[in-house]
């Protein structure tokens, strides 16, 4: 399979290469599509976003770059719109990917994945030590942030799971999730299988976890590889063992990015 890959990261934000060299690499192994999409600007917390005064200097990169590659992969221009951040003209970008990274508590953010030691100091200063609480908030903050977003990609929905704090298997935890599945996923939406938590050695499956993808398949929700990539080298990182997955949980098919537009290939 030709995969595309529309969730990257390049040194815009947090990323470990130039765009330049990402489609370089998208390119030597045949992938139909690549889209970079770097973290948008929260004034909150700048240590991972594309800062401020270099938004319009990426769009023009990534725009070059995309008539230049024209006719050797398809190189789409996105941006990972976190829930807090403001002042985005969606006309800049081919498609824009919905994320929350973050919890705020009376004007205080607190990220969800920056660290096990940030999220266990977040929990127990802001929630009581209560991680169930903290997963309340988070798709709280997921529910009404994306749904009035609306974006093209709906992205790691259940990244709050990812340093291992939550007890995934709580049935009021899994109900949070569900709703907040629910209150987001659209007909137009594609969910991200996202991959990144496992290439950086954070989880051993990828987002969503496999409850939520079933609920996903029984609502007519479709799916759509992602690696979340911060380098090259993973561009398309646990992709078949996630075409296995999915087809365990009873998908037939994803959505794949190639010949300039999105299509739905079986699997």
């Amino acid at each position: 399979m030709n995969y595309s890959n529309l969730h990257t990261h390049s040194i815009y934000s947090d990323g470990n290469h130039a765009p330049r060299e990402i489609v370089e690499q998208a390119v030597s192994q045949g992938m139909s599509a690549i889209g970079i999409s770097d973290h948008s600007y929260t004034f909150f917390d700048t240590r991972y976003c594309i800062a401020e005064e270099k938004n319009g200097e990426y769009i023009k990169e990534l725009r070059a770059l995309k008539a230049e590659y024209a006719g050797k992969i398809d190189l789409l221009v996105g941006i990972e719109l976190d829930g807090f951040s403001q002042g985005y003209d969606r006309s800049d970008f081919d498609y824009i990917i919905g994320s929350c990274h973050y919890v705020n508590f009376d004007g205080e953010y607190a990220s969800v994945d920056s660290s096990l030691d940030g999220v266990l100091k977040a929990i127990d200063k802001y929630c009581g030590g209560d991680a169930l609480k903290f997963a309340r908030l988070y798709f709280d903050v997921y529910s009404e942030r994306i749904s009035d977003m609306r974006p093209d990609i709906l992205g790691h929905i259940d990244l709050v799971a990812k340093l291992g704090v939550i007890n995934e298997d709580s049935p009021e935890y899994r109900r949070l999730a569900v709703s907040a599945l629910c209150d987001v996923l659209t007909k137009d939406s594609l969910v991200e299988m996202n991959t990144g938590a496992i290439s950086r050695g954070y989880r051993k499956i990828p987002y969503p976890a496999p409850f939520l993808l079933r609920e996903i398949k029984e609502r007519g929700g479709r799916m759509i590889l992602s690696s979340d990539s911060h380098d090259k080298s993973t561009l398309t990182f646990y992709f078949d063992e996630c075409l296995a997955l999915l087809r365990d949980n009873g998908f037939k098919s994803i959505v794949t990015y190639a010949d300039g537009r999105f299509q739905e290939i079986g699997i």
